[in-house]
């Protein structure tokens, strides 16, 4: 860890109250947009130079990452570490027997944005449905994750799935809704949720480059 660093993440550490640790989705900088009986979508972001309170991760959760940030992380009686964390990263964490109790600090001169999706409840788990003909991020018990370019796109209706989340990292995409015959522009940045039954399919310019990052709950 460079002098620099060290010296940020210090102030930092003396510029914020520890207190005592909440649940991550009543901590600040974690905002709840979308709850229901399958998901609670937690849309985080931080400033340069600000950090989160202590919070604690105990339920079953997809991540996405949305900017490319240098940031930091200290859990609960541990040593700051550093991490370099790119758009489009993204990982699964049951925090089932590693609850997680830690604080993050944003040490880059760009605002740090990521999604947090908790899973509260399976869909249909036990019909055990194929994944997706979509380039496959990972599996597990819980969840697909796809990422998709505009190549895999062949704007053919899908149906029959559980509830999805689409988060659009980069580029443009449109989401089509087959049923109601409505189109709806995606942005960078930000989330489509697709309940589940729905037949849609994604479009896009041919010449965009894109990268579609699609959570399908089993």
């Amino acid at each position: 860890m460079t002098k620099s660093l060290t010296v940020i993440i210090l102030i930092i550490s003396l510029s914020t109250t520890a207190g005592s640790q909440v649940p991550v989705r009543e901590e600040p900088r974690h905002k709840p947009v979308l709850q229901n009986k399958y998901i609670r979508l937690l849309d985080v972001w931080l400033p340069p130079g600000d950090t989160t309170m202590y919070h604690i991760h105990a339920t079953p959760s997809l991540f996405v990452v949305l900017t490319s940030t240098l940031t930091a992380s200290q859990t609960m009686g541990g040593l700051w570490t550093s991490d370099r964390s790119d758009a489009g990263k993204t990982w699964y964490r049951s925090f089932i027997n590693d609850t997680l109790v830690h604080r993050v600090a944003n040490i880059d001169t760009s605002a740090f944005h990521v999604n947090d999706i908790e899973i509260l409840s399976s869909f249909d788990s036990s019909s055990h449905k194929q994944a997706l003909s979509y380039p496959l991020l990972f599996e597990n018990d819980r969840a697909y994750a796809y990422e998709l370019k505009s190549s895999s796109l062949n704007n053919k209706v899908i149906s029959g799935r559980g509830p999805i989340v689409a988060e659009l990292v980069s580029g443009k995409a449109q989401f089509h809704d087959a049923k109601a015959k409505t189109a709806t522009a995606m942005q960078a940045g930000k989330y489509v949720y697709i309940p589940p039954g729905t037949e849609f399919y994604f479009s896009t310019g041919r010449t965009d480059d894109m990268n579609l990052v699609l959570f399908e709950i089993k």
